[in-house]
């Protein structure tokens, strides 16, 4: 049925003759439980259907949706489109859509599991999840969490030729805690999954946000120092998906990344390796195609601490004489995949044992920049560390560094490599990192 929806719009689009015509048709249905204070207080369903219409006349752009999804709504969405494009301003950079190529193949992004799930077990699921994580200690309590289930089927088609339907499937859960003792209130947990495949241990989820919220009682001030920072996965997601927008060629493109001139150049440590992996197996980015209709592939983007490649999407890579890797977030828009960090070579415990003096953050709140590498603001979940050694949990604190000087400061990378959403990262050791006490 998606099919014949899009051709009756490509028809359309052919008798107004524009001169080139997307079309986007996804469907989602979702089941969201939200936990609180203790409390599994909603749980919604939601579905939803958008059939997206872009069509370009003269280099005119023009875009309309609808989520009606029948014959009569769809043709007034293209003439909609139509009549946008023609009022628009010509954009002198588009060059036309991609043709068709050959598209990969992907596994593990359908789980029948979830398919198969219902609202009340995802209600039985976050409630278990609660349980558990009160049931640690007695001076937990649960500030927030969600677990979702969702169903997506996307349908892409062009006046080029592509037409690509893919479905998928994902599961996602987080618990946020707080341990509270004496009148002391510590700091707040996170702990988070998420997966195409019904394979997350919810109950061990709640149990980790309530020991992480335990863990952090006690807290103590610290002096300002310049030392090691380790850098558990969260936050080392958080600091890697923060470089991609320094990869990404749109960002290139409009001059506000510092890497724009610095390929083949050596960024960083030897031992440092990345990868948009937009066809990784079961990964929570991973597709046969992106919106455009453009392959999904791998992208090695840093290669042993040296810079190989950013990531387009054909707009953009034909503005720049490349080619698309890709990576649209949409036919003007460049987004990353899949952030793969590649394993190092040590234990946690050995990256613990070569810090002299250090902090280990589980949490960081605040900005890290790739227009220019600042990173500034407060570690939370954060321990002191001294001659190898976890003394004792710290009240936040300030740290600061820059994003491109720690790359170059890296000195221990993790063998374990842990999902975080949409990336895979390792625990990561960084030098010379300033920290302030409140």
């Amino acid at each position: 049925m998606s099919e014949q929806y899009i051709e009756k719009a490509l028809s359309k689009a052919a008798e107004l003759g524009v001169s080139d015509i997307h079309i986007a048709l996804t469907s989602s249905k979702s089941y969201r439980v939200e936990i609180e204070n203790d409390e599994v207080k909603r749980a919604n369903t939601v579905v939803s259907r958008r059939f997206v219409v872009t069509v370009v006349v003269d280099k005119k752009i023009g875009s309309a949706l609808t989520s009606l999804i029948d014959e009569k709504s769809i043709l007034s969405t293209v003439e909609k489109a139509y009549r946008l494009a023609r009022s628009s301003t010509p954009n002198k950079y588009w060059s036309g859509l991609p043709n068709p190529k050959p598209l990969p193949k992907v596994g593990g992004l359908f789980d029948n599991k979830i398919v198969n799930l219902e609202a009340g077990d995802i209600v039985n699921v976050a409630r278990g999840m609660l349980e558990t994580a009160l049931a640690y200690d007695e001076r937990v309590s649960v500030s927030d969490g969600v677990v979702e289930a969702s169903i997506r089927e996307v349908t892409i088609g062009n006046n080029r030729g592509f037409l690509g339907n893919e479905k998928y499937t994902s599961i996602s859960a987080y618990l946020s805690a707080v341990a509270k003792e004496k009148g002391e209130i510590g700091s707040y947990s996170f702990a988070g999954d998420a997966s195409r495949k019904y394979d997350i241990d919810f109950d061990e989820l709640g149990r980790k946000a309530a020991k992480l919220a335990i863990e952090s009682l006690g807290a103590r001030p610290i002096e300002r120092f310049t030392g090691t920072l380790i850098l558990d996965y969260d936050v080392a997601s958080s600091i890697f998906l923060a470089l991609s927008g320094a990869y990404n060629g749109e960002n290139i493109w409009k001059g506000s990344s510092p890497l724009r001139d610095k390929i083949g150049e050596e960024i960083a440590v030897t031992k440092l390796t990345i990868y948009d992996d937009g066809i990784l197996e079961g990964g929570l980015n991973s597709s046969r195609f992106d919106y455009e209709g453009s392959p999904r592939q791998r992208t090695t983007i840093i290669e042993n601490g040296v810079l190989k490649n950013f990531i387009f999407n054909t707009y953009v890579a034909r503005i720049l004489d490349k080619e698309p890797t890709g990576n649209a977030a949409n036919l003007l828009s460049v987004s990353p995949t899949n952030t793969v960090v590649g394993r190092g070579d040590m234990d946690e415990d050995e990256i613990f044992s070569e810090v002299k003096r250090g902090v280990y953050i589980r949490r960081f709140s605040g900005d890290i920049r790739f227009q220019d590498g600042v990173v500034s603001g407060v570690a939370k979940q954060a321990f002191y560390i001294e001659n190898g050694e976890k003394k004792y949990p710290v009240k936040e604190c300030m740290l600061s560094g820059n994003l491109y000087e720690m790359l170059k400061n890296i000195s221990g990378i993790s063998k374990k490599i842990e999902r975080r959403f949409g990336t895979y990262v390792p625990m990561v050791s960084v030098e010379n990192i300033a920290f302030v006490g409140k």
